[in-house]
């Protein structure tokens, strides 16, 4: 199942984009922090350079991290090892576990596969009974494409409000980023549903989700059913 964007192009910023993650916090956990889980096992399918593996791995014996991006993973392993946590180089649809996870948890990664329902059938086949799927994903109703527009006006508007939050070095380097060529050019490269198609299609897909609207993004929680014998 190929990807729509270059699956190496995380890899021409990665240093910036995990210091640029790191300057959002919350963005990408409090969502996931909210739902409150715990368990044995739990993947991260698209997990960057490793900040919600290491939130999961307090609430999680064993954490799968998997990316397409090797530079990204070599940032995960060197600054958010832990004990039961293990990064795998590897396309979602190579990896196959027959133990399957308490929780599938995925943040703004699947826009980027070709073959959407494809690979939220597969997250899902990888759910253990009982556990929960707990995906993000970004939509926009206006265009599937933004324009750069949509990312470098805010950043320009909320700059003097980033230096009181960050101070003036973060801030300016958080500036730049959102305005550099390499982050642009994968942004203008993403295709995202509309919130009705991202309805349609999840809830398809996981019959009973609950849905949240994040702004930039719907997430999806979804609770796969217990075993017969737990009935």
């Amino acid at each position: 199942m190929a990807q729509i964007t270059d699956p190496t192009s995380f890899d021409r910023f990665a240093r910036d984009y995990d210091r640029f993650v790191g300057l959002l916090p919350g963005r990408n956990t409090s969502w996931l922090a909210g739902l409150g889980l715990k368990g044995a096992r739990a993947l991260d399918a698209g997990c960057g350079s490793g900040h919600a593996v290491e939130l999961l791995s307090r609430d999680f014996e064993e954490v799968v991290g998997l990316d397409l991006s090797a530079p990204l993973l070599d940032i995960a392993k060197a600054k958010r090892a832990a004990p039961g946590v293990r990064y795998l180089l590897s396309d979602v649809f190579d990896l196959h576990d027959e133990d399957g996870f308490d929780l599938v948890y995925s943040h703004t990664m699947l826009h980027h596969i070709a073959d959407y329902r494809a690979a939220l059938e597969h997250l899902k086949s990888l759910v253990r009974p009982g556990g929960t799927a707990a995906l993000i994903d970004n939509v926009c109703d206006h265009y599937p494409t933004p324009p750069r527009e949509v990312y470098t006006q805010p950043a320009r508007r909320d700059f003097p409000r980033e230096v009181r939050r960050l101070g003036l070095r973060d801030a300016w380097f958080q500036l730049r980023f959102w305005h550099s060529k390499p982050w642009l050019a994968h942004l203008l490269s993403d295709r995202y549903l509309s919130r009705e198609q991202f309805r349609g299609l999840y809830g398809s897909v996981f019959p009973g989700a609950r849905f949240d609207d994040l702004g930039f993004a719907l997430a999806m929680s979804w609770t796969a059913p217990p075993t017969s014998t737990e009935i």
